[in-house]
């Protein structure tokens, strides 16, 4: 993935948290190392990078609401959840990730997103999207309903609409508006990369891999 020409790039609220899922814990006697093995590693390389080429990194506040709304609450319940997450940690099958322990992943989770907010090549921008522009976008996506690459995008997604909330429509908005492409791996973004492009509705979407 690369920024291309722009000198600035806006990151969604999933790639935030999983920038910041990085811990150690104490699990029954053992420290072992708490984070999202791909996602976690991918996403802080590609910050190093664009750190390093000078890139600017934002994101919109409504974003950072939406992150302390429910955001890190999902992310680490679908972490403790997966099956496999006890063999990339190094605990056995028997040993259970407690609430105790989730509460305490999702509070160092925050404490990192607040800290991130002070970093000074990281900028949370207070945009509020115009309705008619969140209509424009509804339509869109609504325009494509019933087509095979919605019907399927819907059906993995497990939802009845075919838009995405009105977060996702603001990261569009501010993308088009600032000249910037969003970093992203959220499916109502990459699903429909080209045609968000094509039509004009975003700067772009770089896909986090």
């Amino acid at each position: 993935m690369s920024a291309g020409a722009s000198k600035k790039v806006i990151y969604d609220a999933n790639v935030i948290i999983y920038y910041c899922f990085l811990h150690e814990e104490r699990i029954k006697g053992k420290t072992v190392t708490i984070r999202a093995i791909e996602s976690t590693n991918k996403i802080q390389r590609l910050t190093e990078q664009f750190l390093i080429k000078g890139v600017e990194i934002e994101t919109i506040s409504c974003v950072i609401d939406e992150i302390f709304d429910k955001g890190i609450a999902k992310i680490v319940d679908e972490y403790c959840d997966d099956p496999r997450t006890k063999d990339l940690i190094g605990i056995p099958a028997r040993v259970q990730i407690t609430n105790r322990i989730r509460l305490r992943l999702a509070r160092k989770t925050e404490g990192k997103i607040l800290r991130l907010q002070h970093k000074p090549w990281f900028t949370v921008v207070d945009y509020h999207a115009k309705e008619e522009e969140v209509e424009a976008v509804k339509s869109f996506y609504e325009s494509l309903r019933g087509t095979p690459k919605m019907i399927e995008h819907m059906r993995r997604k497990g939802t009845r609409e075919a838009y995405p909330s009105n977060v996702d429509i603001a990261l569009l908005m501010y993308s088009k508006e600032s000249g910037a492409p969003i970093v992203t791996k959220d499916s109502d973004f990459t699903y429909f990369k080209h045609e968000l492009e094509q039509r004009g509705l975003c700067h772009g979407i770089l896909i986090d891999p």
